[in-house]
């Protein structure tokens, strides 16, 4: 296993059980703007990349959709399965690398990713897979971790303290090229922003722990004041979708 794969087990093998039981990824604002604006037909097939704990799957599959899951952390894909089997969903889940996908082209009527592009390390390649296996016109959907451009460098030096496993978010004009040169049409973006505490920015890090700490004096001696306001952290989500060309 490459050695950045194994950053992306270890990490999230160590905390699969918060983003299990997290309020935030079961149900947050940026969930419902993904699923709301694929536009999807009843019955659509569906592949959720980097699954973590299942929570876009299963609100998918909640809605009548025929969802595949698939995530490169074996516990995370046991914790959804378990979940999607105590809600009586049928959902299937395979352990494997999102950047090569096991599936004939023209396979999927829509692909979603949330809060896990940041992790790849090759994301056009995972843009040109996806478009290989979604059908003409199928959409994808992407929520991630964003920044202005002017901050984007200094907030990727911080989720590389909090989480080894980071590798690059993007600002909203470097999602917008990077579709473009895939294939996809844009066809939705937009960009909210989240108030934290720097404790809740480092969860499901522990403030004591060393990447905590390093993070943490990171953010006293660096933060700009597009991500640092009051003594509070602004968490940029960005939602897109591009409709394969």
């Amino acid at each position: 296993m490459p050695l950045s794969d194994s950053k992306i087990t270890s990490y999230f093998g160590r905390y699969h059980a918060a983003y299990r039981t997290s309020d935030h990824h079961a149900h947050g604002s940026d969930l419902t703007r993904l699923i709301n604006c694929l536009e999807l037909q009843p019955n659509s097939v569906v592949f959720d990349a980097a699954c973590g704990t299942g929570h876009t799957a299963l609100a998918l599959a909640s809605r009548g959709h025929q969802v595949i899951g698939m995530d490169m952390t074996p516990e995370m894909v046991q914790d959804a399965q378990d979940l999607a089997e105590k809600r009586g969903l049928s959902i299937s889940w395979l352990i494997g690398n999102v950047e090569q996908l096991p599936w004939e082209p023209q396979t999927f009527d829509a692909i979603t990713c949330r809060r896990a592009a940041h992790h790849f390390q090759n994301l056009p390649l995972f843009l040109r897979e996806a478009h290989r296996v979604l059908k003409p016109g199928g959409v994808l959907g992407i929520s991630d971790m964003t920044a202005p451009s002017s901050a984007i460098d200094w907030l990727n030096q911080l989720e590389k303290l909090r989480d080894p496993s980071h590798h690059a978010a993007r600002s909203a004009n470097e999602w917008c090229a990077l579709l473009g040169k895939a294939g996809y049409d844009l066809e939705y973006l937009q960009v909210s922003v989240e108030p934290m505490t720097p404790t809740e920015w480092l969860s499901p890090v522990s403030a004591e722990s060393p990447e905590g700490s390093q993070a943490l004096t990171f953010i006293d001696g660096h933060a700009p004041a597009s991500i640092l306001a009051s003594g509070q952290l602004l968490k940029y989500r960005l939602v897109v979708t591009g409709v394969k060309i």
